[in-house]
């Protein structure tokens, strides 16, 4: 075979490689163009705006909250991890501010699947509004196209229970209990590629249940962008005019923006809120308060139970996962910080801590994941110097 033909028939293989391969992932060029979600913003991609209050929350930021030094294991951790922010509210007031050089209040940080817990927050809210009944709703009375999913109920998805043979958890990565998986696939044919660059519409009519693992924890984004259809479907809104509605004004947050796998499509219910650190305390002192006491944010009963106020000690100390919220509890000796907390996590290790006893909030972001209870220790060990 001559040359020519050689590079004409490679020519042709290429060409139908490439096909075949766009057939199959036509998201390609997006994933190209976008990679996976950077922790900092700006960010490449769709986003849709969360407008936030006019005036946003005064947070009464103490005199040295810029300038008190982190205690030393704190600082070291910070940096060894990759810190990016690190701020704590007690009562209301900002008393520490830490950022990495070239940070600022100002900078936006990726949310990663700190965004699952606020959706969970959001069906609690449609709960009390009456706009869901129980938690025992089926997705086949609330989004009966899914014929597949017809027996799934609300809380099977809140729970991370719901047997849905999608993904399960090929990476892992965040949690104490290490059941926290990946919040964005680096793998472009890996099953979270094509809703996330495609939407979930672009899965959900072939999504099934697998009765060997109905009952058994599999923490799944497919479970989270359910429960942001069910809410668009309930309210018929935008989940990012819902969580400003909601949430995002009513905590004196200022405007975020949301992650869309294309303009004008459904935000990415799992992952990718940008929003600054003093927006995460603003959101994080909100629901520790359950909102004002002319305007609660649910009923007492209700808050208790989707922030998990009541889960046992035993339970928490196997790091527990409720309602798309994780419960712990710090029990170190010699420690001053004591008791039960719950918190937001996303990927690399962003955690949003609430301690309501306490009235206190903190804030981590950073490339890496930095050991759970330590940071709450070496952040209140900071700020009680």
């Amino acid at each position: 075979m001559s040359l020519r033909k050689l590079l004409i028939a490679l020519v042709i293989i290429l060409a139908a490689a490439v096909t075949a391969t766009l057939a199959y992932a036509p998201y390609l060029p997006q994933v190209v163009a976008e990679g996976v979600p950077p922790l900092v913003w700006p960010a490449p991609g769709h986003f849709a705006s969360i407008e936030g209050a006019a005036t946003p929350r005064d947070l009464h930021i103490a005199e040295a909250a810029s300038t008190r030094p982190l205690q030393p294991d704190l600082e070291a951790a910070f940096t060894e991890k990759l810190g990016k922010a690190l701020l704590v509210a007690r009562a209301g007031r900002l008393e520490l501010e830490h950022y990495a050089p070239g940070l600022t209040a100002e900078t936006r940080f990726n949310s990663f699947s700190m965004a699952k817990s606020l959706v969970g927050a959001l069906i609690y809210k449609a709960l009390a509004e009456g706009r869901l009944k129980t938690l025992d709703q089926t997705l086949g009375e609330l989004l009966p196209d899914d014929r597949g999913l017809a027996g799934v109920t609300l809380r099977a998805l809140l729970l991370m229970r719901s047997g849905i043979a999608f993904d399960h958890g090929e990476g892992k990565a965040g949690a104490v209990s290490g059941d926290k998986s990946v919040d964005t696939s680096a793998n472009p044919f890996g099953p979270l590629a094509r809703p996330h660059f495609l939407g979930l519409g672009a899965i959900e009519g072939g999504l099934v249940t697998d009765a060997r693992t109905t009952s058994a924890f599999n923490y799944q984004n497919v479970n989270t962008a359910l429960l942001g259809e069910v809410l668009e479907t309930v309210y018929q809104q935008g989940l990012e005019e819902l969580i400003s509605e909601k949430l995002w004004r009513p905590a004196g947050a200022a405007s975020a923006a949301w992650r869309q796998p294309a303009v004008g499509a459904p935000v990415s219910a799992y992952c990718c809120i940008y929003a600054t650190a003093r927006d995460w305390i603003r959101i994080g002192l909100y629901l520790i308060e359950n909102g004002t006491p002319a305007a609660p944010f649910l009923p007492t009963a209700l808050w208790r139970e989707f922030l998990g106020l009541d889960v046992g000690i035993a339970e928490r100390l196997n790091d527990h996962y409720g309602q798309h919220w994780r419960q712990n509890v710090l029990d170190r000796a010699g420690q001053a910080l004591q008791g039960p907390f719950t918190y937001l996590m996303g990927q690399g290790g962003q955690v949003l801590y609430l301690l309501p006893e306490q009235q206190l909030v903190v804030y981590r972001a950073g490339e890496t994941v930095q050991l759970l209870h330590s940071t709450l220790y070496g952040a209140w060990n900071s700020i009680s110097r």
